[in-house]
């Protein structure tokens, strides 16, 4: 539940839940520093206007290119994320000199971090890079399916919904009935506070469909 978040995940997911309701993918990164204090927060922006190439405004990819590093041992820092790193924003990651970083749910269509193990170079950078899972791997599939349900809606791809099925049926199945309702447009029109969003959809973790 969200009490039992840290800061650290709660900022993450308070971007991500303003990702989606600006109607971006719901993705929310934060940078903190060895201190535990926050340098950088930024979510995904993929669908806004006015940027020159969107298709590279992802959560990560935003949060660094505003990091200044003249400020904090980057090294040391930690990039919390709610979704598994693509392959820009691992690469955006690895070269920003990101050792630490942690990911809130697997991202079986684009994830990118099993190079930190296959790829020579990236491998040889000893990147602390780590899973979280649990409720909020699942409060992530939940809300970033409820948002390719939409996309489906509107005549787009199923492959990503497919791809997050196979590691959680639960998770969409969850989604699927959320959507059917329009609870988190709902709850996004009203200006639901993030904490009771997440509380909303990790309460149905533990429900049979």
């Amino acid at each position: 539940m969200w009490k039992d978040l840290t800061e650290e995940w709660k900022t993450a997911f308070g971007e991500a839940w303003e990702a989606f309701r600006a109607g971006n993918i719901p993705i929310g990164a934060a940078i903190y520093d060895e201190d535990g204090n926050l340098l950088i927060k930024d979510h995904n922006r993929t669908a806004e206007t006015g940027i020159p190439n969107p298709g590279t405004a992802h959560a990560e990819a935003n949060a660094l290119r505003r990091l200044d590093t003249s400020l904090c041992n980057v090294r040391k820092a930690v990039l919390y994320t709610t979704m598994e790193p693509c392959p820009m924003c691992m690469g955006t990651a690895v070269m920003s000199n990101i050792r630490h970083l942690r990911y809130a749910a697997r991202d079986p269509y684009c994830g990118c971090v099993y190079l930190k193990d296959t790829d020579p170079y990236i491998s040889s950078k000893g990147l602390d890079y780590i899973h979280e899972g649990g409720e909020a791997e699942f409060f992530q599939l939940v809300i970033q399916s409820c948002h390719e349900l939409r996309c489906i809606d509107k005549g787009g791809s199923d492959a990503v919904l497919n791809r997050f099925r196979e590691i959680s049926g639960k998770a969409v199945a969850a989604a699927e009935k959320l959507y059917s309702k329009k609870v988190p447009y709902t709850l996004a029109k009203k200006g639901a506070d993030i904490a009771e969003v997440y509380d909303i959809i990790v309460s149905l973790a533990d429900v049979n469909y």
